[in-house]
């Protein structure tokens, strides 16, 4: 009777079901909304404001150490600097002695005498844009109180009701900035979404006030590092851009934008710091609290104001940005909506804090720079050493195992390096004085174009061929071996994943995904999920304990994830994936990782991939390896410049050279011709048999030249002109690196074409 009934209704059962959901649906999304509503009071009254924009004041020494001196400005909430040792005074805000303030704009005045300048948007009118405000021009409201070592300053600006508290002390040698987040206070409706700090601090015109040109140059975080010289402003384009380099990840977040690797790299920031240099003297700064969250803005002379100027941003809400999608109407034509931005009502809970080191002398510029922030990482535990004996060279290896080619009714899968042929390749080259290697297996699993992190293709081997090159390499320990693994992203294909709970998504509730044309998703993962993907690959691996972990974009991407499953703040996905690859630390296998993003530091054994130049904007005049220098002898490395497919291979050795980085080449045992029409097209020449001579060929000639600087750290790095380079190293040794077709002689040493000479103990 009951099949009875169930049969006859079934229709009406199905569509009461489907409404049923709707309406669960329904709720909760309103739940979901109702947590992300705008509150805020309408009872603000705001008080008479205190500062006097015709009072110039005088500054105040409030704090002194051995080595630097603290001024304060009560007036203008402004701050000084002055370094002990060489005399030199750095200013927050701009005098008519940094720059004529007389002719300019009352606007672009008050920007250049600004301590602070915030943004802020209309939480009631969330799509109106965002606003903002200068210090000098629009902060009615100071409150000054005098702390142990410094001066804490509240920012009042009345009309939006925002209040900000910073806090300038002194720690040593630095300059500490914090931005406590418990003293952030927006009485209305306005919300802050952005602190530029001290934008003008340290800033520089291109000559001094008697008309000689200053040896000066900006520093940001531009792939290695980038360099723009005060000496090449003339000679720059007259639309010069604003350079903005966001920490971890570019500030709008979408699959899309990830794929375009070369745009998103462009904007950001692997290590979260900037630098100015002015003659003999150096700013450093580094965020230290709340990195994830804060961005770098670099300013050319030549951008409205003939000024060089650096500083951060200081991000204190989720920003996300929306597309307002054409629509079309009945009579076909097509209104087309603007890309508007929207925040989250909640701050980021977090407190935000940078450093400044002063520099002077010979410290003075970015081999500086870099000394010092290596200092810091190492003091605070986030950069770690990993043992290197100085006489073993090691030769960097990716070797792609395997991929998919598409076909019309069904896919084929293209073998290209079984685990057997693995232990050929290192047995082959061990066989001819290669003594060490750090390789990456890259597409081992049997579904690697679909994000699987396990098991093994059955083409490749399967499980008893892991087995054996687990086997292969605990016997040959000089052979360091590594599973690369994508945890971050997966696709409506990837097994064990939820399509709505396991993936993240944007401040407006939509997955951050892309759809290709075959109806395939591909979606960034969750902070929690990834970490769980990672455990279950660990237990996975329980009975292959010879192999480390590669990770292919752990150290490339952060992001905040509004996911109600498991919310997180770009800060508290850093901590996550700090969390991941300790896992595997603490389960004593090796790691390594893709990319240089500054929280990998502390657990990785092995970096690849690492930039060997500048994105690059047209304000840009040169690379150096900043990166590099912070790492080497730390961390072995190798670059992205693969031997095998580089334009010149006698020039990508002299870079790999430069940058202190291993030889490295990316190879198959296959032929390349496999490829074609693969995803994996790009890697045109890649056959050992083809290469295998040229690598045995680099690796000894590495190993004879340079083992002397193998594991030690590059203390200076100097462009002596445009294609003639200087690099030091801690033990004394100097490698000279000529880029040119023509011999040259420097420091009486010859260094020929194309070519390097090593200077060891003065030979």
């Amino acid at each position: 009777m009951v099949k009875q009934f169930l049969k006859s209704h079934l229709g009406s059962i199905v569509a009461f079901a489907i409404v049923a959901i709707f309406v669960v649906w329904g709720y909760f999304s309103i739940q979901a909304a109702k947590s992300n509503a705008v509150t805020y009071s309408t009872e603000y009254e705001a008080p008479e404001g205190n500062v006097d924009s015709e009072d110039e004041g005088s500054y105040e020494l409030v704090a002194q150490t051995d080595s630097l001196a603290l001024y304060y400005n009560a007036a203008k909430g402004a701050i000084q600097v002055e370094n002990l040792a060489s005399g030199y005074l750095w200013k927050s805000i701009c005098d008519d002695e940094v720059y004529e303030l007389e002719g300019l704009n009352s606007q672009w005045a008050a920007y250049l005498q600004s301590p602070i300048c915030i943004s802020y948007n209309d939480l009631e009118k969330r799509d109106a844009g965002v606003k903002k405000l200068y210090g000098a021009l629009n902060c009615n409201y100071l409150e000054t109180e005098y702390i142990e070592n410094g001066v804490s300053v509240t920012y009042g600006f009345l009309t939006p009701g925002i209040y900000v508290t910073i806090e300038y002390t002194l720690e040593d040698d630095q300059l500490v900035v914090r931005m406590p987040v418990d003293k952030i206070v927006e009485e209305t409706k306005y919300a802050l979404t952005t602190v530029e700090l001290m934008p003008y601090f340290g800033a520089s015109a291109n000559e001094d006030a008697d008309g000689n040109a200053i040896d000066g140059y900006l520093f940001y975080p531009d792939g290695s590092g980038a360099i723009t010289t005060y000496a090449n402003s003339g000679s720059r384009p007259s639309n010069v851009k604003v350079a903005y380099y966001y920490t971890y990840t570019n500030k709008t977040v979408s699959f899309d934008n990830l794929y375009d690797e070369d745009t998103y790299n462009r904007y950001t920031a692997s290590m979260p710091v900037y630098g100015i240099k002015n003659g003999d003297n150096a700013l450093f700064a580094m965020a230290t609290e709340g990195e994830a969250n804060t961005g770098v803005v670099v300013y050319a002379s030549g951008y409205v104001v003939d000024l060089n100027h650096a500083g951060f941003e200081l991000y204190t809400r989720n920003v996300y940005v929306v597309d307002m999608y054409s629509m079309s109407s009945s009579d076909s034509t097509t209104a087309t909506g603007a890309t508007v931005q929207r925040v989250d009502t909640n701050l980021i809970d977090e407190d935000k804090e940078v450093r400044y080191s002063f520099l002077s002398g010979d410290d003075a510029d970015y081999s500086g720079m870099a000394a010092t922030y290596r200092e810091y990482l190492q003091e605070t535990g986030q950069l770690t050493s990993v043992s290197l004996e100085a006489a073993d060279m090691t030769l960097a290896l990716t070797l792609l195992m395997g991929t998919t080619k598409e076909g019309m009714i069904m896919d084929e899968y293209i073998t290209m390096t079984t685990f057997e042929q693995v232990e050929e390749i290192l047995t082959r080259l061990k066989d001819a004085g290669v003594l060490n290697t750090e390789t990456v297996l890259r597409a081992w699993q049997a579904d690697y174009d679909d994000y699987e992190y396990w098991g093994p293709a059955s083409s490749l081997g399967g499980k008893s061929g892991l087995k054996s090159l687990n086997e292969f390499v605990e016997e040959n320990s000089s052979n360091s071996l590594y599973l690369e693994s994508s945890f971050l992203m997966a696709s409506s294909k990837t097994s064990g994943i939820s399509e709505t709970s396991d993936v993240a998504y944007d401040g407006i509730n939509l997955e951050i995904s892309m759809e290709t044309f075959d109806g395939t998703n591909y979606y960034l993962l969750n902070p929690l999920k990834a970490f769980r993907r990672n455990q279950m690959l660990l237990k996975k691996l329980e009975s292959y304990e010879s192999y480390g972990v590669a990770y292919e974009d752990v150290g490339r991407y952060a992001y905040a994830d509004f996911n109600v499953n498991a919310t997180y703040t770009k800060g508290e996905t850093v901590t996550q994936l700090q969390e991941l690859l300790q896992a595997t630390v603490d389960e004593e296998r090796s790691v390594a990782v893709n990319g240089s993003n500054q929280y990998v530091l502390a657990a990785a054994d092995y970096l690849y991939n690492l930039r060997e130049d500048a994105y690059g904007l047209n304000v840009t005049d040169y690379a150096v390896p900043f990166v590099e220098m912070v790492v080497s002898g730390l961390i072995p490395y190798s670059t992205e410049g693969a031997g095998n497919l580089s334009y010149d291979l006698q020039t990508q050795k002299l870079k790999w050279i430069e940058y202190g980085a291993m030889p490295y080449f990316y190879l198959t045992y296959e032929s390349a011709l496999n490829l074609r029409d693969t995803s994996y097209d790009s890697v045109f020449s890649s056959t050992f048999d083809d290469w295998e001579e040229t690598v045995v060929e680099t690796y000894l000639e590495f190993a004879e030249n340079l083992s002397c600087v193998w594991g030690r750290q590059m203390i200076d790095h100097a462009i002596l002109s445009d294609d003639l380079i200087k690099v030091t190293y801690d033990n004394g040794t100097v490698i000279y690196i000529n880029y040119t077709d023509e011999a040259e002689s420097v420091d009486g040493v010859q260094v020929e074409a194309n070519s390097y000479t090593v200077v060891e103990g003065g030979e």
